[in-house]
């Protein structure tokens, strides 16, 4: 019921950074799974994300779960760009289509990310969006652990859809 007031309230509006960050260190997919948001960017464009290991992300070797990992993934490019175009005022669409990892190094500690998105490749998003109305985009990214080594590192492709100049069409 929590989750479902959740997803309502995300749809609805464009949220503040601040109001965003707040909904989703509640985010119950992402609160179970130890992940927290540490700040959010007020463009929308960075987003500083701390994996915590605990005795519910540690496998049997104690390091923390590649599912974590992935998971803790999952999420941040998608929703730095909805809300980034729902403050453009572009209705969008977004789905994780690929996400690859490759796992260096075991995660015995709390494990941090940076997702960003240049001005550039905002850019260039936009663009496609607003003329072509839907596409694929890739970004890559890396987990390092609180020593300061990197443990795995990969790439998120991600399906965008403007919905204003593609709008989904629904079979009955």
């Amino acid at each position: 019921m929590l989750s479902r007031w959740i997803e309502k309230r995300f749809r609805s509006k464009p949220y503040s950074s601040r109001q965003l960050l707040r909904l989703l260190r509640w985010y119950p997919p992402i609160f179970f799974q130890r992940i927290v948001p540490l700040s959010l960017s007020e463009d929308f464009l960075t987003v500083h994300v701390k994996i915590r290991r605990s005795i519910l992300t540690r496998n049997l070797n104690g390091a923390i779960y590649g599912g974590t990992l992935l998971s803790a993934v999952d999420m941040w490019y998608g929703t730095l760009l909805w809300q980034k175009c729902l403050h453009e005022g572009i209705p969008l669409e977004v789905w994780v289509e690929r996400l690859e990892m490759q796992f260096l190094k075991a995660a015995r500690g709390d494990v941090y990310a940076t997702f960003s998105i240049t001005p550039s490749q905002w850019a260039e998003i936009k663009h496609f969006l607003t003329t072509e109305g839907k596409g694929r985009y890739s970004f890559s990214f890396e987990l390092y652990s609180s020593e300061g080594e990197m443990c795995a590192a990969g790439s998120q492709v991600l399906y965008l859809r403007n919905l204003r100049l593609r709008p989904r069409k629904y079979s009955v």
